[in-house]
């Protein structure tokens, strides 16, 4: 019989999951690799949650190509953000400077 890597625990060759700690026992299937973790990391850390897009076992490959596109729209759009934020702090700057006291 296997048995779980995080509390050794004797598992059954059929489980996805440990029966007492709850861990994903084949890589690719635990909760970063679902659509709300997925989702979640798409928040927290933009682009790089691409790579456990390419790395889960649980979402289809159309799903797959869905969150690339949109992960990708996210980042450049919150790269313009940024740009366009620091291009307007450079203007009131610039215009600050300019005025007289």
């Amino acid at each position: 019989m296997p048995y779980c890597n995080r509390c050794h625990q004797e598992i059954d060759e059929t489980d996805h999951y440990c029966r007492k700690c709850g861990r994903a026992l084949q890589p690719g299937t635990g909760f970063w690799y679902t659509h709300s973790g997925i989702i979640l990391l798409m928040l927290v850390l933009g682009p790089f949650a691409l790579i456990t897009v390419y790395l889960s076992k649980v979402i289809s490959r159309t799903a797959k190509a869905v969150y690339s596109v949109l992960i990708l729209l996210m980042s450049v759009y919150f790269g313009y953000c940024c740009w366009k934020i620091f291009t307007l702090m450079q203007e009131m700057l610039n215009s600050s400077l300019a005025l007289p006291y």
